[in-house]
């Protein structure tokens, strides 16, 4: 890590500021905010749907709606997510083993929202899933989310600590939609996870216990929780980091492009919990061929108008591949472990990367 002369916390000079409501006069107010207290989206005039009034039920029909959660102690992360279109809702859950680079994936699909539970936003809320493979609580609260996760091979109990400054956008989508998305940089204070005696990170080779792992204040974690009207197609790739730097210093980087379709960014990354908001990004992902997984580069051009540099590499490892084909509704869901090279600077301090472990995903949906 390179230090900046004065030794001053890296920002910028944007001023994010905080509203109470998103829907306002019914219609979404759009850019990137501080907070956005409470994600009133069936208050919103649809004319995506119909030129007249329409009743909150189909509001909520057409209404997409995702959150992922990312838990890391290592050499263990634990990824899940939650996500419904309505006419069908999914659910995973795997356990990825950072040394020895093995996964383990456990997911669900159910018609509709069958035993589906959407209550209020990511603030104030509840998102409820149960399967008989998976079962999957998050309870949202101004200062906290608390995740209860139980499948064949893991189960999972934590609260994570929310902190100061979320990343809270929503951009126009299309003619008539909107997305809103809000990103945050959690901390782990309690809680723990359970690796079952038939997974296959399971170590006793009597098969009788269970192996718990313990969390704590220094376990990392991350939310990403989306709701919105979003186009019939849509594709998007995202990178996201959650790690300590060599100087102790804890750091989340979460960068995306195709889905926001304005000059708003959905970029940012958070050092010690601070905020600081980039520009966008590109994405390049060469075709992947049998004999090699090619790395992605992922940069920002700077024009001479940013005084931010973002330059990187990501060099995949394995991934949580789904596909789904159900002629109305389709997804390719690609989400990969890897390592990301390069450096971001950010006026005169330069973060480095040199083989840190991070996500990157690569989804195309129909829906």
């Amino acid at each position: 890590m390179k230090q900046n002369n004065n030794h001053q916390p890296i920002a910028n000079h944007l001023r994010a500021v905080e509203i109470d409501q998103l829907i306002q006069n019914g219609q979404p107010s759009f850019g990137v905010f501080a907070n956005v207290k409470r994600i009133n989206y069936l208050d919103y005039h649809s004319h995506l749907i119909s030129q007249k009034a329409l009743p909150n039920w189909r509001k909520a029909l057409k209404a997409n709606q995702f959150c992922f959660i990312q838990i890391i102690e290592p050499p263990y992360r634990v990824c899940l997510a939650l996500a419904t279109i309505k006419l069908a809702t999914s659910a995973f859950v795997y356990l990825y083993h950072d040394e020895t680079n093995e996964l383990e994936v456990c997911e669900a699909l159910q018609p509709l929202t069958w035993q589906t539970l959407l209550e209020g936003d990511c603030y104030q809320g509840q998102m409820a899933f149960t399967h008989n493979k998976l079962t999957v609580t998050l309870g949202f609260t101004p200062s906290q989310i608390d995740v209860v996760l139980d499948s064949q091979n893991l189960a999972l109990n934590a609260t994570l600590a929310r902190q100061s400054q979320p990343l809270a956008i929503c951009t126009p989508t299309g003619r008539r939609g909107w997305t809103f998305t809000q990103k945050e940089s959690l901390t782990a204070v309690s809680g723990h996870l359970l690796i079952k005696a038939n997974s296959k990170f399971h170590i006793n080779t009597s098969k009788v216990q269970a192996k718990q792992i313990d969390f704590n204040d220094t376990t990392l974690a991350n939310l990403d929780w989306t709701l919105g009207y979003m186009r019939r197609e849509t594709n998007w790739f995202w990178t996201c980091i959650n790690s300590y730097l060599s100087d102790g210093r804890h750091f989340t980087l979460n960068l995306s492009m195709g889905v926001n379709e304005t000059g708003a960014s959905e970029n940012a990354c958070w050092l010690e919990g601070q905020i600081v908001y980039l520009p966008p990004v590109m994405f390049i992902r060469q075709d992947m061929d049998a004999a090699a997984q090619h790395t992605w580069r992922i940069h920002h051009q700077n024009l001479s108008w940013s005084n931010v540099d973002i330059d990187l590499t990501f060099t995949p490892i394995t991934v949580y591949k789904k596909t789904d084909n159900f002629g109305i509704v389709a997804s390719i869901f690609e989400q990969w472990m890897g390592l990301y090279s390069g450096e971001i600077r950010i006026k005169d301090e330069v973060i480095s990367f040199d083989k840190v472990m991070g996500l990157a995903e690569d989804h195309f949906a129909k829906w």
